[in-house]
């Protein structure tokens, strides 16, 4: 353990995420977080976890600010929330809600040509509005400059064993 601790600004910066959606994902516990007063501080252990692998290497500049400007292309698609309200508890997740689970997806030496084929098929994918997909989020970079091509998942299970079944597929169909 390395002791790295980050805010939720350096986080959002990371993952080139609005700095609400990090709150989000900490309120929902999604990712770990330690409330040190007023602040937030996410372990590197633990944004680490929740990306499903190392924290990218970056050095602040002068501001402080952590920077990932590599990532050129940046899609993002979110289904609407189901909630029910209760007087007792405010907003309630539906019961099919229960479990949530996220991943990252790297596709190293990705052109440009096949990252734009997959994620236009994710995206119409997360579009059909089938029922697995509900509450789901996918969040799309691609470097052009290190070819990678990474793919971020929120969702139920049902949804992250779809989509696991469907990146492989469209990995092989590079026609």
């Amino acid at each position: 353990m390395d002791g790295k601790f980050y805010t939720i600004y350096e986080v959002a910066q990371l993952l080139e995420l609005h700095h609400k959606t990090i709150r989000g994902f900490i309120a929902d516990g999604r990712l770990k977080a330690i409330k040190a007063g007023k602040q937030w501080r996410i372990a590197r252990e633990d944004l680490e976890l929740f990306m499903g692998g190392e924290v990218p290497s970056r050095s602040p500049d002068e501001h402080g600010h952590i920077s990932m400007n590599a990532m050129k292309q940046n899609l993002v698609f979110s289904t609407t929330q189901n909630t029910t309200f209760s007087a007792t508890q405010g907003a309630v997740p539906a019961a099919n809600e229960s479990i949530s689970v996220s991943t990252v997806i790297d596709i190293k030496e990705t052109s440009k040509e096949n990252f734009e084929r997959i994620s236009n098929t994710l995206l119409a994918v997360m579009n059909s509005k089938g029922e697995v997909y509900a509450n789901a989020t996918i969040h799309i970079k691609y470097d052009e400059e290190t070819k990678l091509f990474k793919i971020f998942l929120w969702g139920s299970i049902d949804f992250m064993k779809e989509m696991m079944s469907i990146v492989p597929l469209l990995m092989e169909d590079k026609n």
